[in-house]
């Protein structure tokens, strides 16, 4: 029975830790998506504004304010993407791991055990046990 129910504590230290990883990943794909849906409406108007402020309040010319605005959306992309793809393990994530690494070492113990035992206690080990005090006697 002890091998059963170490085999479903690991089961649920498994399960623990698959929880927390796909919450983790959920918010970070749903952060993302609201990132590039804000960050599209904010191209649309802020490219006009941005291009008219490049044109006429520095004097950059009709080729090189489009060139400016392609630069300020290329920092803002890679801003984005670096704020979106970190991800950092919570607290309660680093625990669940290391409650499935201890599930998984009494599981591998517990195992190695009942094998042992199952080796002397079945056919094989009481022959050899009878074999073994049979001659000393």
């Amino acid at each position: 029975m002890r091998i059963f129910e170490a085999g479903q504590s690991t089961l649920d230290s498994q399960i623990e830790v698959i929880k927390f990883s796909s919450l983790r990943v959920g918010k970070q794909v749903a952060l993302l998506i609201i990132a590039a849906v804000f960050g599209f409406f904010a191209l649309i108007s802020g490219h006009a504004l941005l291009w008219a402020i490049f044109l006429f309040e520095f004097h950059f010319g009709p080729v090189c304010s489009p060139a400016a605005v392609f630069g300020c959306d290329v920092l803002a992309a890679l801003i984005f993407v670096l704020f979106g793809r970190r991800s950092y393990v919570t607290p309660a994530e680093m625990r669940a791991r290391v409650q499935l690494d201890r599930h998984l070492s009494d599981l591998r113990q517990t195992i190695t055990l009942s094998t042992i035992l199952a080796t002397f206690a079945g056919p094989i080990g009481r022959y050899v046990g009878s074999q073994f005090f049979s001659r000393k006697r």
